[in-house]
């Protein structure tokens, strides 16, 4: 049996989701489908603009057989953290036999290359990125300037400027690093850039469009919109809603700033010391969560990376982990025989029900957090977690 594992957020769930859905059970020659989506908050540093369960119906409207959720810590974790986490997840499961991820590039030799390289570091990579640094280049020039050093000379120095190629390439070093018998397959990325924010009924829109459209249309799903959405009929409970963003957070973002002293903020995962200074240097300056990411961002440290601290600080996340888990969101009623599997294979405890008293504390609090501000932005009734059930399609 085949089963290929994907790593998503769909945020939202558009055509080019569905259509890597598609072709990954083309090319591994799956029998099922797996998913591990980000649940309420995206590597991004901010809350997911649609709640995680709609998300993951429409993922298994689309053809996903099964969806699990990436655990707190690891959704909201920088490239390699996310990737080699949700990478074990997958792993962990005993049944994932294929891995299949978007890329710019579309072609995975040069993928691996570049994987093997990174993850061994060789002493002639470390000398070439720690000159070029000195000299006073960004990380990611340092970097392509070392691989270039290093006989990746023919290789586009921009390849890791792009965020599916980056991603690749750590999902792969997580397959290294296991080591994994999982089989990588990559499908080049097409449509709008991963940043692009046109959208036009003759090319799939990035999920990044999506959301300024609707932002833009406060809260209201145009047709240009409704286009891009598989199964567009699950997202009314939203029109014409106030869309959730990070700056929903944000007062309660400042009380916590305000209350800790910044030694609290840099015992967070991912707040070296020197942001965690800066933080507090800029914030009596605060006006909302996104003009505080924009105030705070430097050369060094860039605005997903302030965004992701930020964020870590208000939920208190202080480490990245492995799972320790398998939560399950939802699954097709024709894939019990899969979820049957899972319950078999798995070498981590499986999880289908919210009230599991397994399930950590900080990630239940998170969720009920993201739910308690969605429900008063959005005025709409707040659905306490432990209480809801696992989506059945």
């Amino acid at each position: 049996m085949n089963i290929v594992g994907i790593i998503a957020e769909y945020n939202p769930f558009h055509q080019g989701h569905a259509f890597h859905l598609e072709q990954a059970r083309r090319l591994s020659k799956a029998d099922y489908v797996i998913v591990a989506m980000s649940g309420s908050y995206v590597q991004r540093g901010v809350p997911a603009m649609f709640d995680k369960y709609t998300r993951a119906k429409a993922a298994l409207l689309s053809g996903a057989d099964l969806i699990l959720e990436l655990p707190l810590h690891i959704a909201t974790a920088s490239a390699e953290y996310f990737a080699c986490g949700a990478v074990r997840l997958l792993s962990d499961t005993g049944v994932v036999t294929d891995l299949c991820f978007g890329s710019e590039c579309g072609m995975l030799p040069p993928l691996a290359d570049i994987a093997k390289l990174l993850s061994e570091e060789p002493a002639s990579y470390q000398k070439a990125l720690k000159q070029a640094l000195r000299l006073g280049k960004t990380y990611p020039k340092a970097r392509a300037q070392a691989l270039g050093q290093c006989g990746f000379s023919k290789i586009p120095p921009d390849l890791l400027d792009s965020p599916n190629n980056l991603l690749a390439v750590e999902y792969l070093k997580a397959l290294q690093k296991l080591p994994s018998t999982i089989r990588p397959h990559t499908l080049k990325r097409t449509g709008v850039s991963y940043h692009g924010q046109q959208l036009s009924s003759q090319t799939a829109a990035s999920a990044t469009g999506i959301r300024q459209a609707l932002l833009e249309s406060r809260g209201f799903f145009t047709d240009a919109i409704k286009v891009q959405l598989p199964f567009s009929e699950i997202y009314e409970p939203y029109e014409g809603r106030t869309p959730m963003t990070e700056d929903a957070f944000s007062l309660l973002l400042l009380e916590r700033l305000r209350r800790d002293p910044s030694e609290h903020f840099a015992s967070c995962f991912d707040v070296p010391e020197a942001l965690s200074n800066r933080i507090r240097s800029c914030l009596e300056d605060f006006r909302s969560f996104s003009q505080f990411t924009d105030l705070v961002k430097t050369r060094n440290f860039t605005r997903t990376a302030v965004s992701r601290a930020l964020l870590h600080i208000l939920l208190q996340i202080r480490t990245c982990e492995p799972a320790n888990l398998i939560r399950v969101l939802g699954f097709r009623k024709s894939a019990e025989p899969l979820l049957k599997e899972l319950s078999t294979k798995a070498s981590l405890p499986l999880v289908t029900t919210p009230s599991d008293r397994r399930l950590p504390a900080d990630w239940l609090y998170a969720d009920r957090l993201y739910e308690s501000v969605r429900s008063l932005l959005q005025d709409c009734p707040f659905q306490e977690e432990s209480r809801r059930k696992m989506l059945v399609v």
